[in-house]
């Protein structure tokens, strides 16, 4: 961490930082960890630089924002201050004392975490953000791979050969719903990006915020407990959440397929197994 961050922490601290526990998890570079300073105060720091990774910079702008502008609420953590030189750009949480999820996921925490995120979704929509990027508008490029899919000649699962351009329509539909949304939504929440307490669900790193419809973080989220023993609520027989599993399936699929960006050497084996669990779950919901 450069100089003038590490000083930007301790005075925000008013003491100075004595450990730094390295905290695992995500795909982003840069520093994650854990503090204790000298006059015994705890907190956690998110910072990273422009030479770590060029786009990493731009989602931790955009968290600052979107956690500015939710507040304080028992679901989302607590800012105490953030730091932008141009360059580095950090922020600066409150330490939460608890633990991830179970990865696979057991059934208890299944069971306490979609009930806070129902909570969260509440106080969520309309979003406390007006201006907040439509996800359907920012992640169009994403959500509309499977031409991209069609036009490379990428192979796909043997049942969805001569379906492509189904789940290609049905994405491209779900995107239209989407676009109407005036939900906040988190849109990257999976294990990793929450923290469990005694008494509190914390969702955290909102480096991908925008509007959306009420269902797309639940979703998002069911997504990557899909693949554990549990059993999960049932989603609406919707087309536009159909579309939208599928849209998702097809981003990742094509993007399992590219190179790996500078700074994030795991994200493509990543992104083919979830390409693998929203295509079950799209080929499950076609019947």
């Amino acid at each position: 961490m450069p100089a003038a961050v590490r000083a930007w922490v301790e005075r925000t601290l008013g003491s100075a930082v004595v450990s730094a526990s390295t905290q695992q998890g995500g795909f982003s570079p840069g520093v994650a960890a854990r503090l204790v300073t000298a006059s015994g105060r705890r907190a956690f720091v998110k910072t990273v630089g422009t030479s770590l990774n060029p786009k990493t910079p731009t989602l931790f702008r955009q968290e600052i924002v979107a956690v500015e502008a939710i507040g304080p609420l028992p679901s989302t953590p607590r800012l105490l201050d953030v730091y932008d030189d141009g360059d580095w750009v950090g922020l600066l949480f409150e330490d939460i004392d608890g633990w991830l999820p179970s990865h696979p996921w057991i059934q208890s925490e299944v069971d306490r975490v979609l009930d806070a995120l129902t909570s969260l979704t509440e106080a969520l929509d309309p979003s406390p953000w007006p201006d907040a990027p439509v996800v359907a508008v920012r992640s169009r490029e994403f959500l509309s791979r499977w031409p991209h899919v069609i036009r490379d000649g990428l192979a796909v699962p043997d049942w969805l050969v001569g379906r492509v351009e189904e789940l290609a329509e049905l994405a491209e539909g779900a995107l239209r719903v989407m676009a109407e949304g005036k939900t906040l939504a988190h849109y990257d929440l999976r294990a990793d990006n929450i923290i469990l307490t005694e008494d509190r669900v914390v969702f955290i790193d909102w480096a991908h915020p925008g509007r959306g419809p009420r269902w797309t973080d639940t979703v998002i989220l069911q997504a990557d407990m899909r693949s554990s023993a549990v059993r999960l609520p049932a989603l609406p027989d919707d087309p536009a959440i159909t579309g939208f599993i599928a849209a998702i399936a097809g981003g990742q699929w094509w993007g399992g397929a590219q190179e790996a960006p500078v700074g994030l050497p795991t994200i493509r084996a990543w992104q083919r197994e979830q390409a693998l669990v929203h295509l079950d779950w799209v080929r499950e919901r076609l019947g």
